[in-house]
Protein backbone atom coordinates (compact mmCIF):
# COMPACT_ATOMS: atom_id res chain seq x y z
CA UNK A 1 0.00 0.00 0.00
CA UNK A 2 2.67 2.51 0.76
CA UNK A 3 4.39 1.41 -2.44
CA UNK A 4 1.41 2.59 -4.19
CA UNK A 5 1.20 5.71 -3.02
CA UNK A 6 4.77 6.17 -3.34
CA UNK A 7 4.07 5.81 -7.09
CA UNK A 8 0.75 7.59 -7.11
CA UNK A 9 2.46 10.83 -5.68
CA UNK A 10 5.63 10.41 -7.61
CA UNK A 11 2.96 10.38 -10.98
CA UNK A 12 1.33 13.11 -9.76
CA UNK A 13 4.55 15.24 -9.15
CA UNK A 14 5.43 14.39 -12.74
CA UNK A 15 1.95 15.12 -14.19
CA UNK A 16 2.44 18.61 -12.83
CA UNK A 17 6.00 19.05 -13.79
CA UNK A 18 4.98 18.03 -17.24
CA UNK A 19 2.34 20.46 -17.06
CA UNK A 20 4.55 23.55 -15.79
CA UNK A 21 6.67 23.07 -18.96
CA UNK A 22 3.86 22.61 -21.63
CA UNK A 23 2.19 25.90 -20.02
CA UNK A 24 5.37 28.02 -20.71
CA UNK A 25 5.36 26.85 -24.73
CA UNK A 26 3.35 29.15 -26.12
CA UNK A 27 -0.27 27.73 -27.56
CA UNK A 28 0.70 28.46 -31.54
CA UNK A 29 4.35 26.45 -30.90
CA UNK A 30 2.73 24.08 -29.04
CA UNK A 31 -0.05 23.35 -31.74
CA UNK A 32 2.69 23.59 -34.30
CA UNK A 33 5.14 21.04 -32.72
CA UNK A 34 2.17 18.91 -32.26
CA UNK A 35 1.46 18.70 -35.92
CA UNK A 36 5.53 18.42 -36.35
CA UNK A 37 5.22 15.49 -34.39
CA UNK A 38 2.36 13.98 -36.24
CA UNK A 39 3.86 14.35 -40.42
CA UNK A 40 7.84 13.83 -38.93
CA UNK A 41 6.18 10.36 -37.76
CA UNK A 42 4.48 9.54 -41.34
CA UNK A 43 8.34 10.50 -42.80
CA UNK A 44 10.09 8.51 -40.62
CA UNK A 45 7.68 5.48 -41.47
CA UNK A 46 6.78 5.92 -45.14
CA UNK A 47 10.62 6.03 -46.50
CA UNK A 48 11.69 2.58 -47.29
CA UNK A 49 14.67 1.02 -45.59
CA UNK A 50 17.79 2.97 -46.76
CA UNK A 51 16.46 4.70 -49.20
CA UNK A 52 17.87 8.51 -48.18
CA UNK A 53 21.29 9.55 -49.68
CA UNK A 54 24.41 7.58 -48.25
CA UNK A 55 21.73 6.12 -45.46
CA UNK A 56 23.69 2.72 -45.80
CA UNK A 57 27.36 3.76 -44.83
CA UNK A 58 26.01 5.77 -42.07
CA UNK A 59 24.09 2.93 -40.36
CA UNK A 60 27.22 1.24 -40.80
CA UNK A 61 28.96 3.85 -38.41
CA UNK A 62 26.39 3.76 -36.38
CA UNK A 63 26.06 0.33 -36.05
CA UNK A 64 30.11 0.50 -35.62
CA UNK A 65 29.95 2.45 -32.70
CA UNK A 66 27.32 0.74 -31.32
CA UNK A 67 28.20 -3.09 -31.41
CA UNK A 68 32.00 -2.32 -31.10
CA UNK A 69 32.58 1.27 -29.45
CA UNK A 70 35.00 1.87 -32.61
CA UNK A 71 34.96 4.72 -35.26
CA UNK A 72 34.51 3.01 -38.67
CA UNK A 73 37.56 2.58 -41.29
CA UNK A 74 39.43 -0.11 -40.28
CA UNK A 75 40.68 -1.60 -43.81
CA UNK A 76 41.07 -4.90 -42.78
CA UNK A 77 37.03 -4.85 -42.02
CA UNK A 78 34.18 -5.40 -44.39
CA UNK A 79 31.91 -2.20 -44.78
CA UNK A 80 28.59 -3.40 -43.41
CA UNK A 81 27.70 -6.47 -41.17
CA UNK A 82 26.42 -9.18 -41.94
CA UNK A 83 23.60 -8.23 -39.55
CA UNK A 84 22.64 -5.14 -41.93
CA UNK A 85 24.20 -6.88 -45.56
CA UNK A 86 20.64 -9.80 -44.68
CA UNK A 87 18.29 -6.69 -44.59
CA UNK A 88 19.83 -5.05 -47.68
CA UNK A 89 19.62 -8.22 -49.71
CA UNK A 90 15.99 -8.78 -48.28
CA UNK A 91 14.58 -5.32 -48.88
CA UNK A 92 16.61 -4.93 -52.21
CA UNK A 93 17.47 -1.77 -50.60
CA UNK A 94 20.54 -1.55 -52.74
CA UNK A 95 18.91 -2.41 -55.85
CA UNK A 96 16.20 0.19 -55.34
CA UNK A 97 18.51 3.04 -54.99
CA UNK A 98 18.71 4.75 -58.10
CA UNK A 99 15.66 2.46 -59.29
CA UNK A 100 12.59 3.24 -57.32
CA UNK A 101 10.37 2.72 -61.03
CA UNK A 102 11.82 -0.77 -61.50
CA UNK A 103 12.50 -2.13 -57.50
CA UNK A 104 9.23 -1.66 -54.96
CA UNK A 105 9.58 -2.69 -51.50
CA UNK A 106 6.05 -3.44 -51.09
CA UNK A 107 7.27 -6.16 -53.58
CA UNK A 108 7.94 -8.45 -50.36
CA UNK A 109 6.52 -12.31 -50.97
CA UNK A 110 5.81 -14.21 -47.96
CA UNK A 111 8.49 -16.53 -49.35
CA UNK A 112 11.23 -13.80 -49.12
CA UNK A 113 10.52 -12.43 -45.71
CA UNK A 114 10.13 -15.80 -44.07
CA UNK A 115 13.70 -16.27 -45.75
CA UNK A 116 14.61 -13.37 -43.98
CA UNK A 117 13.23 -14.12 -40.38
CA UNK A 118 14.83 -17.43 -40.87
CA UNK A 119 17.89 -15.82 -41.87
CA UNK A 120 17.64 -13.63 -38.24
CA UNK A 121 17.32 -16.66 -35.98
CA UNK A 122 20.76 -17.90 -36.41
CA UNK A 123 22.08 -14.16 -35.18
CA UNK A 124 23.85 -12.62 -38.05
CA UNK A 125 26.81 -11.02 -36.66
CA UNK A 126 26.43 -7.40 -36.16
CA UNK A 127 29.87 -6.30 -35.56
CA UNK A 128 31.68 -7.74 -38.16
CA UNK A 129 31.12 -4.62 -40.09
CA UNK A 130 32.92 -1.17 -39.59
CA UNK A 131 35.39 -1.20 -42.78
CA UNK A 132 35.72 1.93 -45.13
CA UNK A 133 32.95 4.12 -45.93
CA UNK A 134 32.19 7.49 -47.53
CA UNK A 135 31.24 8.54 -44.12
CA UNK A 136 34.46 7.23 -41.88
CA UNK A 137 35.83 10.65 -42.11
CA UNK A 138 32.65 11.96 -40.08
CA UNK A 139 33.07 13.12 -36.35
CA UNK A 140 30.87 11.04 -34.16
CA UNK A 141 28.39 12.86 -32.63
CA UNK A 142 25.40 12.35 -34.72
CA UNK A 143 25.88 8.66 -35.02
CA UNK A 144 26.31 8.39 -30.74
CA UNK A 145 23.04 10.76 -30.65
CA UNK A 146 21.12 7.97 -33.21
CA UNK A 147 22.69 4.71 -31.60
CA UNK A 148 20.68 5.94 -28.28
CA UNK A 149 17.62 4.70 -31.04
CA UNK A 150 20.04 1.59 -31.88
CA UNK A 151 20.34 0.52 -28.09
CA UNK A 152 16.67 1.40 -27.12
CA UNK A 153 15.45 -1.22 -29.95
CA UNK A 154 18.83 -3.57 -28.93
CA UNK A 155 16.43 -6.42 -28.61
CA UNK A 156 14.73 -6.37 -32.10
CA UNK A 157 15.91 -7.01 -35.62
CA UNK A 158 17.97 -4.39 -38.36
CA UNK A 159 14.73 -2.94 -39.66
CA UNK A 160 13.64 -1.92 -35.84
CA UNK A 161 16.66 -0.73 -35.10
CA UNK A 162 16.95 1.35 -38.74
CA UNK A 163 13.16 2.66 -37.71
CA UNK A 164 13.89 3.67 -33.88
CA UNK A 165 17.04 6.02 -35.53
CA UNK A 166 14.24 7.41 -38.00
CA UNK A 167 11.82 7.67 -35.74
CA UNK A 168 14.09 9.63 -33.57
CA UNK A 169 15.21 12.05 -35.62
CA UNK A 170 12.01 13.32 -35.50
CA UNK A 171 12.85 14.76 -32.25
CA UNK A 172 15.88 17.11 -34.38
CA UNK A 173 12.91 18.25 -36.70
CA UNK A 174 10.94 19.62 -33.29
CA UNK A 175 13.87 21.20 -32.28
CA UNK A 176 14.69 22.89 -35.18
CA UNK A 177 10.78 24.43 -35.29
CA UNK A 178 11.55 25.48 -31.58
CA UNK A 179 15.05 27.18 -32.73
CA UNK A 180 13.53 28.62 -35.91
CA UNK A 181 10.55 29.95 -33.49
CA UNK A 182 13.34 31.45 -30.82
CA UNK A 183 15.08 33.17 -33.81
CA UNK A 184 11.97 35.17 -35.21
CA UNK A 185 11.48 36.15 -31.12
CA UNK A 186 15.26 37.45 -31.13
CA UNK A 187 14.77 39.19 -34.20
CA UNK A 188 11.52 40.46 -34.42
CA UNK A 189 10.62 40.34 -31.09
CA UNK A 190 7.41 38.25 -29.83
CA UNK A 191 4.99 38.70 -32.37
CA UNK A 192 3.49 35.19 -32.21
CA UNK A 193 2.17 35.28 -36.01
CA UNK A 194 5.90 36.14 -37.86
CA UNK A 195 6.77 33.49 -35.21
CA UNK A 196 4.64 31.03 -36.23
CA UNK A 197 5.74 31.41 -40.25
CA UNK A 198 9.22 31.29 -39.51
CA UNK A 199 8.96 28.06 -37.54
CA UNK A 200 6.50 26.59 -39.62
CA UNK A 201 8.08 27.59 -42.91
CA UNK A 202 11.80 25.67 -41.31
CA UNK A 203 9.96 22.44 -40.40
CA UNK A 204 7.90 21.84 -43.55
CA UNK A 205 9.96 22.38 -45.85
CA UNK A 206 9.75 18.85 -47.65
CA UNK A 207 13.55 18.15 -47.96
CA UNK A 208 13.57 19.05 -44.27
CA UNK A 209 11.38 16.59 -43.16
CA UNK A 210 12.56 13.87 -45.42
CA UNK A 211 16.42 14.40 -44.35
CA UNK A 212 15.51 14.87 -40.13
CA UNK A 213 14.11 11.46 -40.11
CA UNK A 214 16.66 9.68 -42.43
CA UNK A 215 20.41 8.32 -40.96
CA UNK A 216 21.93 11.04 -42.03
CA UNK A 217 24.35 13.37 -39.97
CA UNK A 218 22.81 16.70 -42.02
CA UNK A 219 19.97 16.16 -39.59
CA UNK A 220 21.76 17.18 -36.15
CA UNK A 221 23.50 19.49 -38.23
CA UNK A 222 20.69 21.80 -39.15
CA UNK A 223 19.40 21.90 -35.40
CA UNK A 224 22.36 22.93 -33.99
CA UNK A 225 22.65 25.41 -36.91
CA UNK A 226 18.97 27.09 -36.52
CA UNK A 227 20.16 26.95 -32.63
CA UNK A 228 23.78 28.77 -33.17
CA UNK A 229 21.70 31.20 -35.38
CA UNK A 230 19.37 32.46 -32.27
CA UNK A 231 22.04 32.39 -30.07
CA UNK A 232 24.14 34.49 -32.23
CA UNK A 233 21.64 36.59 -32.77
CA UNK A 234 20.99 36.87 -28.88
CA UNK A 235 24.13 37.34 -27.82
CA UNK A 236 24.43 40.79 -30.44
CA UNK A 237 21.08 41.78 -29.28
CA UNK A 238 22.14 41.19 -25.70
CA UNK A 239 25.70 42.48 -25.38
CA UNK A 240 27.69 39.12 -25.32
CA UNK A 241 26.43 37.95 -22.02
CA UNK A 242 28.47 35.37 -21.00
CA UNK A 243 26.08 32.92 -20.40
CA UNK A 244 24.95 33.11 -23.89
CA UNK A 245 28.43 33.35 -25.28
CA UNK A 246 28.96 30.14 -23.65
CA UNK A 247 25.90 28.48 -24.98
CA UNK A 248 26.27 29.67 -28.60
CA UNK A 249 30.48 28.36 -28.44
CA UNK A 250 29.54 24.75 -27.22
CA UNK A 251 26.72 24.62 -29.96
CA UNK A 252 29.16 25.78 -32.87
CA UNK A 253 31.65 23.07 -31.43
CA UNK A 254 28.36 20.57 -31.27
CA UNK A 255 27.85 21.37 -34.93
CA UNK A 256 31.36 21.02 -36.27
CA UNK A 257 31.58 16.97 -34.27
CA UNK A 258 28.39 16.42 -36.24
CA UNK A 259 30.08 17.48 -39.95
CA UNK A 260 32.92 19.34 -40.80
CA UNK A 261 30.90 21.85 -42.68
CA UNK A 262 30.09 23.57 -39.58
CA UNK A 263 33.22 25.04 -39.84
CA UNK A 264 31.54 27.79 -41.79
CA UNK A 265 29.93 29.09 -39.23
CA UNK A 266 32.99 29.72 -36.89
CA UNK A 267 33.39 33.56 -38.65
CA UNK A 268 30.02 34.41 -38.29
CA UNK A 269 29.73 32.88 -34.49
CA UNK A 270 33.26 35.52 -33.85
CA UNK A 271 31.86 37.72 -35.36
CA UNK A 272 28.53 38.18 -33.35
CA UNK A 273 30.95 37.95 -30.24
CA UNK A 274 32.65 40.88 -31.43
CA UNK A 275 29.45 42.54 -31.95
CA UNK A 276 27.85 42.19 -29.09
CA UNK A 277 30.86 43.15 -27.21
CA UNK A 278 30.65 46.30 -29.13
CA UNK A 279 27.43 46.78 -27.77
CA UNK A 280 28.40 46.47 -23.74
CA UNK A 281 28.81 50.25 -22.27
CA UNK A 282 32.79 51.28 -22.42
CA UNK A 283 33.43 50.13 -18.80
CA UNK A 284 32.22 47.03 -18.78
CA UNK A 285 34.02 46.23 -21.68
CA UNK A 286 37.52 44.70 -20.06
CA UNK A 287 35.60 42.40 -17.67
CA UNK A 288 33.84 41.20 -20.97
CA UNK A 289 36.82 40.54 -23.13
CA UNK A 290 37.74 38.00 -20.28
CA UNK A 291 34.52 36.82 -20.54
CA UNK A 292 34.05 36.48 -24.24
CA UNK A 293 37.59 34.18 -23.74
CA UNK A 294 36.42 32.48 -21.29
CA UNK A 295 33.49 31.09 -23.52
CA UNK A 296 35.87 30.64 -26.75
CA UNK A 297 37.36 27.49 -24.89
CA UNK A 298 33.79 25.95 -24.76
CA UNK A 299 34.15 25.91 -28.48
CA UNK A 300 38.10 25.34 -29.03
CA UNK A 301 38.69 22.53 -27.00
CA UNK A 302 35.88 20.08 -27.47
CA UNK A 303 37.24 20.78 -31.67
CA UNK A 304 40.92 19.93 -30.42
CA UNK A 305 39.99 17.28 -28.51
CA UNK A 306 38.15 15.45 -31.73
CA UNK A 307 41.39 16.11 -33.74
CA UNK A 308 43.68 14.94 -31.96
CA UNK A 309 41.88 12.10 -31.01
CA UNK A 310 41.64 11.66 -35.24
CA UNK A 311 45.56 12.28 -35.49
CA UNK A 312 45.57 9.62 -33.09
CA UNK A 313 43.96 6.78 -34.73
CA UNK A 314 45.85 7.84 -37.76
CA UNK A 315 42.04 8.53 -39.42
CA UNK A 316 41.40 11.83 -41.39
CA UNK A 317 39.17 14.23 -39.51
CA UNK A 318 37.47 16.43 -42.39
CA UNK A 319 36.17 14.70 -45.42
CA UNK A 320 38.61 16.41 -48.08
CA UNK A 321 38.67 16.26 -51.60
CA UNK A 322 41.81 14.71 -52.81
CA UNK A 323 44.54 16.74 -54.66
CA UNK A 324 43.67 16.90 -58.51
CA UNK A 325 47.30 18.02 -59.37
CA UNK A 326 45.73 21.00 -60.17
CA UNK A 327 46.37 24.53 -58.57
CA UNK A 328 43.67 26.43 -56.92
CA UNK A 329 42.84 28.90 -59.83
CA UNK A 330 40.74 32.33 -58.70
CA UNK A 331 39.63 33.25 -62.25
CA UNK A 332 38.46 30.12 -63.42
CA UNK A 333 37.32 29.39 -59.32
CA UNK A 334 34.85 32.97 -60.33
CA UNK A 335 33.91 32.09 -63.46
CA UNK A 336 32.50 28.12 -62.14
CA UNK A 337 30.24 30.51 -59.88
CA UNK A 338 29.43 32.26 -62.12
CA UNK A 339 28.14 29.77 -64.60
CA UNK A 340 26.60 28.08 -60.84
CA UNK A 341 24.01 31.10 -60.63
CA UNK A 342 23.93 32.93 -64.09
CA UNK A 343 23.97 31.95 -67.64
CA UNK A 344 27.48 31.29 -69.15
CA UNK A 345 29.35 34.29 -71.51
CA UNK A 346 30.70 33.36 -74.51
CA UNK A 347 33.49 33.54 -74.03
CA UNK A 348 33.98 31.30 -70.50
CA UNK A 349 35.22 27.80 -70.38
CA UNK A 350 32.01 25.65 -69.59
CA UNK A 351 32.61 23.44 -66.78
CA UNK A 352 31.23 20.00 -68.00
CA UNK A 353 29.40 19.33 -64.44
CA UNK A 354 27.54 22.44 -64.38
CA UNK A 355 24.47 22.26 -66.03
CA UNK A 356 22.41 25.10 -67.76
CA UNK A 357 21.15 26.50 -64.37
CA UNK A 358 22.48 24.52 -61.64
CA UNK A 359 21.22 27.09 -59.03
CA UNK A 360 17.72 26.25 -60.29
CA UNK A 361 17.88 22.67 -59.82
CA UNK A 362 20.28 22.04 -57.12
CA UNK A 363 19.07 24.85 -54.52
CA UNK A 364 15.77 25.29 -55.63
CA UNK A 365 14.37 22.04 -56.83
CA UNK A 366 16.55 20.16 -54.96
CA UNK A 367 16.38 22.28 -51.79
CA UNK A 368 12.67 22.44 -51.52
CA UNK A 369 12.22 18.39 -52.21
CA UNK A 370 13.75 15.74 -54.53
CA UNK A 371 13.65 12.30 -52.61
CA UNK A 372 15.12 8.95 -52.05
CA UNK A 373 18.29 8.71 -53.50
CA UNK A 374 17.70 12.07 -55.97
CA UNK A 375 15.41 9.90 -57.86
CA UNK A 376 11.77 10.59 -56.69
CA UNK A 377 11.07 14.49 -57.58
CA UNK A 378 7.57 15.94 -57.38
CA UNK A 379 5.82 17.08 -60.73
CA UNK A 380 7.58 19.63 -62.47
CA UNK A 381 4.52 22.73 -61.85
CA UNK A 382 5.56 22.18 -58.32
CA UNK A 383 9.11 23.57 -58.44
CA UNK A 384 7.71 26.16 -60.66
CA UNK A 385 5.12 27.36 -58.36
CA UNK A 386 7.87 27.25 -55.75
CA UNK A 387 10.51 28.92 -57.81
CA UNK A 388 7.53 31.85 -58.07
CA UNK A 389 6.74 32.05 -54.18
CA UNK A 390 10.62 31.99 -52.75
CA UNK A 391 11.35 35.06 -55.20
CA UNK A 392 8.02 36.96 -53.91
CA UNK A 393 9.61 35.99 -50.07
CA UNK A 394 13.25 36.67 -50.92
CA UNK A 395 13.06 39.84 -53.16
CA UNK A 396 10.91 41.85 -50.65
CA UNK A 397 12.99 40.86 -47.58
CA UNK A 398 16.09 42.18 -49.08
CA UNK A 399 14.44 45.19 -50.39
CA UNK A 400 13.53 45.54 -46.43
CA UNK A 401 17.20 44.67 -45.37
CA UNK A 402 18.39 47.38 -47.71
CA UNK A 403 16.61 50.01 -46.14
CA UNK A 404 18.23 49.34 -42.73
CA UNK A 405 19.94 52.17 -40.75
CA UNK A 406 20.54 51.64 -37.52
CA UNK A 407 23.30 49.87 -35.76
CA UNK A 408 21.46 46.85 -34.11
CA UNK A 409 19.77 45.76 -37.55
CA UNK A 410 22.96 46.32 -39.10
CA UNK A 411 24.88 44.05 -36.72
CA UNK A 412 21.94 41.37 -37.53
CA UNK A 413 22.01 41.29 -40.85
CA UNK A 414 25.82 41.21 -41.06
CA UNK A 415 25.68 38.17 -39.20
CA UNK A 416 23.39 36.70 -40.90
CA UNK A 417 25.27 37.72 -44.03
CA UNK A 418 28.29 35.79 -42.66
CA UNK A 419 26.88 32.73 -41.62
CA UNK A 420 25.28 32.42 -45.13
CA UNK A 421 28.41 33.31 -47.21
CA UNK A 422 30.83 31.21 -45.54
CA UNK A 423 28.16 28.48 -45.67
CA UNK A 424 28.08 28.78 -49.90
CA UNK A 425 31.69 29.83 -50.04
CA UNK A 426 32.66 26.20 -48.33
CA UNK A 427 30.89 24.49 -50.85
CA UNK A 428 31.57 26.03 -53.27
CA UNK A 429 35.31 26.00 -53.09
CA UNK A 430 34.82 22.03 -52.30
CA UNK A 431 32.42 21.71 -55.52
CA UNK A 432 35.25 23.60 -57.93
CA UNK A 433 37.91 20.89 -56.23
CA UNK A 434 35.98 18.14 -57.20
CA UNK A 435 35.04 19.43 -60.56
CA UNK A 436 38.81 20.27 -61.67
CA UNK A 437 39.91 16.78 -59.91
CA UNK A 438 37.19 14.45 -62.05
CA UNK A 439 34.91 16.43 -63.77
CA UNK A 440 31.62 15.06 -60.87
CA UNK A 441 30.08 17.98 -58.79
CA UNK A 442 29.25 16.95 -54.67
CA UNK A 443 26.52 19.78 -54.00
CA UNK A 444 23.43 18.52 -53.03
CA UNK A 445 20.19 20.75 -51.78
CA UNK A 446 20.41 19.16 -48.43
CA UNK A 447 23.58 21.20 -47.93
CA UNK A 448 22.14 24.68 -47.50
CA UNK A 449 19.92 23.24 -45.02
CA UNK A 450 21.79 24.45 -42.34
CA UNK A 451 20.43 27.95 -42.94
CA UNK A 452 16.91 26.74 -43.53
CA UNK A 453 16.34 29.40 -39.91
CA UNK A 454 17.14 32.33 -42.17
CA UNK A 455 14.78 31.38 -44.97
CA UNK A 456 12.13 31.06 -42.25
CA UNK A 457 13.18 34.24 -40.66
CA UNK A 458 12.81 35.55 -44.25
CA UNK A 459 9.26 34.78 -44.27
CA UNK A 460 8.39 35.94 -41.23
CA UNK A 461 10.26 38.94 -41.62
CA UNK A 462 8.25 39.64 -44.65
CA UNK A 463 4.98 38.71 -42.96
CA UNK A 464 5.82 41.49 -39.98
CA UNK A 465 6.02 44.26 -42.48
CA UNK A 466 2.97 43.42 -43.66
CA UNK A 467 -0.50 45.74 -42.67
CA UNK A 468 -1.99 44.45 -39.21
CA UNK A 469 -5.26 43.22 -41.04
CA UNK A 470 -2.87 40.88 -43.66
CA UNK A 471 -0.56 39.50 -40.91
CA UNK A 472 -3.14 36.88 -40.32
CA UNK A 473 -4.17 35.70 -43.49
CA UNK A 474 -0.47 35.81 -45.02
CA UNK A 475 0.76 33.50 -41.85
CA UNK A 476 -2.24 31.15 -42.96
CA UNK A 477 -2.15 31.21 -45.77
CA UNK A 478 1.79 30.44 -45.71
CA UNK A 479 1.07 27.00 -42.92
CA UNK A 480 -1.58 25.80 -44.97
CA UNK A 481 0.72 26.44 -48.24
CA UNK A 482 3.38 23.91 -46.36
CA UNK A 483 0.82 21.45 -45.36
CA UNK A 484 -0.19 21.37 -48.87
CA UNK A 485 3.39 20.97 -50.11
CA UNK A 486 4.00 18.45 -47.36
CA UNK A 487 0.60 16.25 -48.58
CA UNK A 488 1.96 17.05 -52.74
CA UNK A 489 5.57 15.37 -51.05
CA UNK A 490 4.23 12.29 -48.99
CA UNK A 491 2.13 11.10 -51.93
CA UNK A 492 5.16 11.50 -54.53
CA UNK A 493 6.71 9.26 -52.20
CA UNK A 494 4.35 6.86 -51.64
CA UNK A 495 3.19 6.90 -55.02
CA UNK A 496 6.71 6.21 -56.35
CA UNK A 497 7.46 3.34 -53.99
CA UNK A 498 4.40 2.12 -53.09
CA UNK A 499 2.58 1.87 -56.33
Amino acid sequence: MIAVTSITKAAQGWAAGLRRVFSVIPRPLAALLTVVLIIGLVWALIVPPWQAPDATTHFAYAQSLAERFALPGDKRRATDSTDQLLADAASEASLEAFNPKTVKPGGWSSQRYAGYLAAVRSHPSRSNGGGPNSASSNPPLYYLYADLAYWAMYGGDVFDRLYAIQIWGVALLMLTVTGAWMLAGEVLGRCRLPQLACAATAGFVPLETFIATSVNPDALMVTLWTFALWLGARVIVRGARQRDAVVLCAVTAGAILTKATSYALVPAVLLALGLGWLRRPPEERSAARRQLATALVALVLPVLGWLGLAHLLGRAAVNAVPSSGHPFNVRQFLSYVWQFYLPRLPWQTPFRAVNTYPAWYIWLKQGWGIFGWLDVPMADWVYRVLGVITAVILIPATALVARFRDRLRLSLTAFFAVALVALLGLLHITDYAQIIKSGGTLLQGRYLLPVVGLFGLSVGFVISHLPGRWRGPACGTTVAGLLLLQVLALGTVARMYYT
